[in-house]
């Protein structure tokens, strides 16, 4: 087997080679350790290596299938943590230089049962300032770059996660997202990723609010449905979190999605700049669902309010992030943050009461809209993705903070708390990867997981890899 060939096998197909003692988890781990020490330098996918954890807890999972003994489901597999999530011993700095020295005294609930199914923690990836917005770079951490042309960002805020999937230095990596910050990434860099219902995956701080979820970010679906199946479960450090865990993701996922009713939209009533190529591309993407069996439909569903309101909810965690948690950290931080947060600062807290009126008007027309539909498509993005060093595209007009401008289409999903893919969908003329964003009811991640199947079973994506993942 050749490097690359392991290097992009997907997470199930390792575990399953390591159980039958067909591959080592310590072969994997070097692997992979191998392409980070290659790779990182130019990527900056990773911030914080944990290569010495890794190879201790490698050797020990080799010991163990010799013995036969088996951790869980992913015993021997690597898996990286975006750095606003904790692993206990290791430094989560949130891409904040307030953070640059805070050590986390717990694992997270996602990682104490990922290390419980036998994972490989490698490292902690890069994120922007307090994750705060659609592209990753910051202060602290620096820029991460597309590997499809290295001018590029891989989108955010979970940019280090996608980057370093997309390459090879890992199948498997967390994300969060708060306004599309698993799915943009996933989109800009050609990888699938999934927003699970709110509450799904439970989240501890500094991530509480009541927009923030966590799920997976892989190459392909199955090791999406493998991860959230082992990530998902209550627990009591989070308030929010929903019951139940045995969903079965993985054991399910390929099932007929024929006759179910999928809806298009283009806009969702959003009245701003969406690229050609983005609506071209993810409609011809959407179409393709009439050869799954399902029945498409251009819908007029308009939630523009939703991505009107969720940028002023987005503005109001981040005033109380950096004007109040923070303030002391402000000169340090990303000078797009802390005016975002100022804007913030200048509104009534009225205002900020009726824009919840204004978003449950918005919800009520997408419960009625699931009444008739079973699925809901859009372009992850509005944009092709962005050159480094720029906070909007090209011809946007300039803005001291509004990324969202070209992200309106995630956004409301956090507000409503929806599950949301993104799949590749295609490229632009310049090389550069679209997705297509599937969206199902609240609880419903098993149907998105499965049009996703669906999706990539009929249009495959994993075996496309940037020039720059191969070594």
């Amino acid at each position: 087997m050749s490097t690359d060939e392991l290097l992009y096998k997907p997470a199930v197909n390792i575990a399953a080679e390591i159980r039958s003692k067909k591959l080592s988890p310590v072969e994997v781990t070097e692997a992979v350790i191998e392409r980070i020490e290659a790779l990182n330098t130019q990527i900056n996918a990773f911030c914080t290596p944990m290569f010495d954890i890794a190879r201790d807890k490698a050797r020990q999972a080799e010991a163990a299938q010799m013995r036969g003994e088996f951790w869980g489901p992913l015993h021997g597999v690597p898996y990286s943590i975006k750095d606003s999530t904790d692993y206990a011993g290791v430094r989560t700095t949130t891409g904040c230089v307030a953070f640059k020295d805070n050590i986390a005294l717990d694992h997270s609930p996602s990682v104490k049962r990922l290390e419980a199914a036998g994972g490989i923690p490698l490292g902690k990836t890069v994120t922007p300032d307090m994750a705060w917005k659609g592209l990753t770079d910051s202060p602290l951490l620096g820029t991460t770059r597309n590997p499809w042309n290295l001018q590029y960002n891989p989108g955010g805020s979970s940019g280090g996660s996608a980057a370093a999937v997309a390459t090879g230095m890992g199948p498997l990596a967390t994300g969060t997202d708060g306004a599309g910050s698993i799915r943009i990434p996933a989109s800009f860099t050609g990888v699938y990723g999934l927003k699970p219902s709110f509450g799904r995956v439970p989240i501890t701080l500094p991530n509480v609010n009541q927009h923030t979820h966590e799920g997976p970010i892989t190459r392909t679906v199955s090791d999406a449905a493998l991860m959230l199946d082992l990530m998902c479960g209550p627990d009591d450090r989070d308030l929010y979190s929903l019951e139940g865990k045995d969903f079965g993701f993985l054991a399910n996922l390929n099932t007929d999605i024929k006759g179910l009713k999928v809806g298009w939209s283009s806009t969702l009533g959003f009245s701003g700049r969406i690229d050609a190529e983005v609506i071209q591309t993810c409609e011809k993407a959407a179409m393709n669902f009439e050869s799954l069996g399902c029945s498409i439909e251009e819908t007029a569903l308009d939630l523009s309010v939703s991505m009107e309101v969720a940028k002023r909810n987005w503005q109001a965690i981040m005033a109380a992030l950096v004007l109040y948690k923070l303030p002391h950290a402000i000169d340090q931080m990303d000078p797009a943050l802390v005016a975002c947060a100022r804007e913030a600062e200048s509104r009534p807290v009225g205002a900020f009461l009726y824009d919840k009126i204004r978003a449950f008007e918005d919800y009520q027309k997408l419960t009625t809209y699931f009444t008739d539909f079973d699925l809901l498509l859009t372009p992850t993005v509005a944009c092709l993705p962005i050159q480094n060093g720029r906070l909007l595209p090209e011809g946007y007009p300039d803005h001291d903070w509004d990324w969202m401008e070209w992200a309106p289409f995630s956004s409301p999903f956090n507000l409503f708390h929806n599950p949301a893919a993104s799949v590749p969908a295609g490229f632009s003329a310049n090389g550069l990867p679209i997705g297509l964003q599937i969206i199902g009811p609240r609880h419903c991640d098993l149907l998105v997981l499965q049009a996703s199947m669906a999706y990539e079973t009929a249009h495959p994506w994993a075996h496309i890899i940037p020039e720059i993942g191969i070594v």
